[in-house]
């Protein structure tokens, strides 16, 4: 891999691994919607040095003559990143509407990744696509589980399907990739975990589930360093699972999580109910990505806490 283009490159993960691919000298097109004097200055600082293409996913067909325009060219051991993706509102939201238009988007994406001469395109999923693959199957007079994420991963598992053929019609090698939780500095969705943390800072009430269910977390900067590695080594049609490789029950999480910055608040385990799928340790196994790839994790879990820790506080201060 000589160049990368990142669709989504102005994101949480987008923008992490943008720098790390720079970090292995590749030349990167960073595509985001925004204009570049509006990218957060933190994200916009690990966007320094990629070129960087203002474009809205619903026009990325024009992706093509766009880059030409700025006269930056794919060469033939370019890889096509495809992490963008939206709601109407949020990124996960129930509007049907807004998710299915990410599968056109990327239909179009692959299509110009071809175009441009990309030798590889890989495609971001979900972790909620484990659980929705079991949701689907629920006999509903049955059960009454429910998954606020449905219709966003429902959408990212019609995407891949789409991709699949659409790799067979433009002669393209693909693979996909899906994350658990990833969690570090400037990330500005209301994850459990962050939200944890910030009420930790503030000595909110910390109320929760039992907490028995088997969770995952991975730092944005191995995540980063995973889906570099995908482009490098990964194999055509695969769908590789990153994260820790040491998943555990939730409230193990929020545990380490309070033994560190301990607000005086009591953790009031069992006071909430939860009625979402349950995962398996092998349903977060990373042992596909890591005889592929050789990826391993480096960042332990206490320290990805400090980092969002100390970002917290930047903010707070700011």
């Amino acid at each position: 891999m000589k160049k990368a283009i990142v669709t989504g490159a102005t994101g949480f993960i987008g923008s992490v691994l943008v720098r790390k691919l720079l970090q292995e000298n590749v030349e990167v097109l960073a595509l985001g919607r925004k204009p570049q004097e509006n990218i957060d200055s933190d994200r916009s600082a690990l966007l320094s040095g990629a070129w960087y293409l203002q474009i809205d996913m619903c026009d990325i067909q024009s992706l093509p003559a766009r880059a030409k325009e700025i006269g930056w060219y794919s060469g033939d051991s370019c890889v096509f990143y495809n992490l963008a993706w939206g709601g109407r509102i949020n990124l996960s939201d129930l509007d049907v509407e807004a998710q299915l238009r990410n599968v056109d988007w990327a239909d179009k994406a692959i299509r110009a990744a071809k175009m441009l001469g990309c030798s590889t395109f890989i495609h971001s999923g979900t972790m909620e696509e484990a659980f929705t693959a079991e949701y689907l199957d629920l006999d509903f007079h049955d059960e009454n589980k429910y998954n606020r994420h449905v219709i966003y991963s429902v959408s990212k598992m019609i995407s891949k399907n789409i991709i699949k053929l659409a790799s067979r019609r433009e002669n393209i090698k693909v693979i996909f990739a899906k994350n658990s939780h990833v969690m570090g500095p400037n990330d500005n969705k209301d994850s459990f975990l962050q939200v944890t943390l910030q009420k930790l800072i503030s000595g909110d009430e910390l109320i929760f589930s039992e907490g028995n269910q088997i969770f995952d977390v991975i730092s944005v900067n191995d995540c980063a360093v995973a889906y570099v590695l995908v482009g490098q080594k990964g194999k055509h049609g695969c769908d590789y699972w990153i994260g820790s490789g040491h998943p555990r029950r939730l409230r193990e999480y929020v545990e380490i999580m309070a033994s560190m910055y301990n607000s005086g608040q009591p953790l009031q385990f069992g006071k909430l109910p939860y009625n979402d799928i349950a995962l398996t340790q092998e349903d977060f196994s990373i042992e596909a990505i890591f005889r592929d790839t050789g990826f391993q994790p480096v960042q332990t879990y206490e320290d990805t806490v400090k980092e969002l820790y100390n970002w917290l506080m930047k903010v707070a201060k700011a």
